[in-house]
């Protein structure tokens, strides 16, 4: 329940959807709805449930479901998992992923990352925003907080991208660029937004682009120059005005050629993905980056490795989840962060249940021609055990041996300087580490 005059959420704790769900822990919400962390009773894995009141006036799970259904199998994509609607709710079900880069960012001691992984996360970014572009969909909402690293050890090192609910089809059935309309209204996030997006104008792919750019301004410098300034109008303006050069003076200089492209875009203009690629790879060299090397939120002090707990002379490691930390795989929405009527958005888009999907078992009849139907991956059920793991709000985190990852995880971990640190450890190095810490108590 929310708090008195809150609207009590959609879901609580230990709550099943569809018999296959159960919740865990309220882990995000805002003006799209709720997100939460649930335990798949079919898989025994936790994953990622986004759901939506079934009364509210702007529907944008549709949306949802819809750009992520024509992703999967791309890199920087959360997996799906379902969807589905009832009277009370819609809801779409995906792969739980880590902190957000907007947190992650925080974290650090001033606020900023450095050359190395904004450069790497850079290059990550971009990809993800070709990938969707290729598909005929504009994000219209690229910001740090909706990209995240992954929370597995196969996959703490890539950055993933979160949340369509702004995204906008492009693209024609055969393929062409729209018309752009007279008049499209603000979306987007006024910090990151594009001047056309200020201006009301119909956004295309270098809109996207131009918030990458302001993204990685302020990964190296810890802010924007609009940062403090709250009125939308007046932000627009700021941008307006601005010599955007000036920021170049905190990047590497590759990327003025970034800059100087973003220029020459239009609305109808297909970006140079290539090119922009080139000034994060050329970067890389000439700064001595390898792609290897770890992220600044992995970089952690030996002398604050662990934190442990002992009960019972036992000597526990407690994993910080990415609920544990608050970090939602969407963030909350600010007043100014509107919505579009997702009908108009998927103008002329067929939603097909077959799209990136497998086949429905003969006990879940098909019926075609709605995107909420549902869309879950069962073919591992007849090999399911019947018994369900009880679920606890609050876990100790235990390390699976035999796993894809293998014998190496990604944990977050806190130390004694309350810093969170995210990095691979061997199971080897965390038995030395408990040992030490063991010999000097």
């Amino acid at each position: 329940m929310s708090g008195a005059g809150e609207q009590a959420d959609i879901l609580s704790v230990a709550d099943v959807v569809r018999e296959r769900w159960r919740v865990v822990k309220k882990i995000g919400g805002g003006g799209f709805g709720e997100i939460y962390e649930v335990l798949d009773q079919l898989s025994q894995v936790n994953v990622a449930l986004k759901v939506e009141s079934a009364q509210q006036p702007k529907q944008v799970l549709k949306m949802e479901v819809a750009v992520l259904k024509k992703l999967q199998g791309k890199d920087h994509v959360c997996r799906f998992v379902g969807c589905g609607r009832n009277d009370r709710f819609n809801y779409v079900v995906m792969e739980l992923q880590g902190r957000n880069l907007a947190d992650l960012r925080r974290t650090m001691t001033q606020g900023i990352f450095s050359v190395s992984t904004t450069l790497r996360l850079g290059r990550q970014i971009l990809a993800a925003i070709e990938s969707i572009h290729l598909v005929g969909f504009l994000h219209r909402d690229i910001k740090p907080s909706n990209f995240a690293m992954g929370r597995l050890a196969s996959t703490c090192r890539c950055c993933y991208m979160l949340d369509f609910g702004l995204a906008r089809q492009f693209t024609n059935s055969n393929q062409e660029v729209r018309p752009p309309r007279p008049v499209a209204g603000f979306r987007g996030t006024v910090r990151y937004a594009s001047v056309n997006a200020h201006k009301n104008k119909e956004m295309g792919r270098h809109d996207d682009l131009w918030s990458l750019f302001y993204m990685l301004v302020e990964f190296m410098v810890g802010q924007l120059p609009w940062r403090k300034v709250k009125d939308k109008e007046q932000v627009g303006n700021l941008k307006e005005t601005y010599d955007h050069h000036l920021m170049l003076k905190h990047l590497p200089s590759e990327f003025s050629i970034f800059l100087e492209h973003v220029l020459t875009l239009d609305y109808f203009t297909k970006p140079d993905y290539q090119l922009l690629m080139s000034v994060f790879e050329n970067a890389m060299k000439s700064h001595n980056v390898l792609e290897n090397d770890p992220y600044d939120w992995e970089k952690c002090d030996s002398n604050s490795l662990l934190t442990t707990a002992s009960t019972a002379n036992t000597v526990q490691l407690t994993r910080l989840t990415p609920a544990y930390m608050g970090m939602a795989n969407a963030s909350m929405l600010p007043g100014e962060h509107q919505k579009e009527n997702t009908e108009d958005v998927l103008q002329g888009e067929r939603l097909s249940d077959a799209d990136n999907c497998p086949p429905i078992p003969a006990h879940h009849p098909h019926q075609g021609g709605d995107v909420w139907e549902e869309m879950d991956r069962n073919r591992n059920h007849k090999h399911s055990q019947p018994a369900i793991r009880k679920v606890s709000a609050s876990r100790q985190w235990t390390h699976t041996r035999g796993r894809a990852e293998g014998e190496s995880g990604c944990m977050q971990i806190q130390g004694a300087s309350g810093r969170q640190h995210c990095g691979p450890f061997s199971i080897s190095a965390v038995r030395w580490a408990l040992r030490v810490h063991h010999n000097a108590t």
